[in-house]
């Protein structure tokens, strides 16, 4: 069982029955929001009690060492999600989903792409509104194009539509 000391973001996760992979987004009240690896799978929101039964500590992303297992060196190397490859674009934010943790871009190119918290900065996600006018990556994914590493766009502080 998971202590409540080794439950922060970052952490990666192996669900004990399937053996598939997550790592820990954020903890809000008694969940955590988990955003898998494997490709063609939705991020889950799971009770803090169920999560600590049915997962399993497996790596982290970006934190020092803890405790026992941390010599084990299982480290990522160039973990850098807030960096991924492909077209720049810009857009204004179309819609925020709080509740859920997600939103709609439209592109200056009249295309709309779908963005996750995960994808950013937690303080980023947090700045942005309605209206933004932001910068981002585009990424396909298996259900479509993804906006990561969005950002307020430079120069520009939230015109509101």
């Amino acid at each position: 069982m998971l202590s409540l000391d080794e439950i922060e973001e970052g952490l990666l996760v192996t669900h004990r029955n399937t053996g598939l992979r997550y790592s820990l987004v954020d903890t809000v009240d008694d969940e955590v929001l988990l955003s898998p690896e494997q490709s063609g799978l939705l991020d889950l929101t799971v009770p803090l009690d169920l999560f600590r039964d049915e997962f399993v500590s497996t790596d982290r992303f970006r934190t020092p060492g803890r405790g026992r297992g941390r010599s084990r060196g299982r480290r990522r190397v160039g973990t850098a999600p807030q960096a991924p490859a492909g077209p720049k674009c810009r857009g204004k934010i179309k819609k925020m989903v709080r509740d859920r943790g997600f939103g709609f871009i439209r592109g200056d190119d009249g295309k709309e792409v779908f963005f996750h918290r995960s994808g950013l900065n937690a303080a980023d996600y947090d700045g942005l509104s309605e209206g933004d006018t932001v910068e981002y990556v585009v990424q396909e994914g298996p259900r479509g194009a993804r906006a990561e590493n969005v950002r307020q766009a430079a120069g520009v502080e939230g015109d509101a539509a």
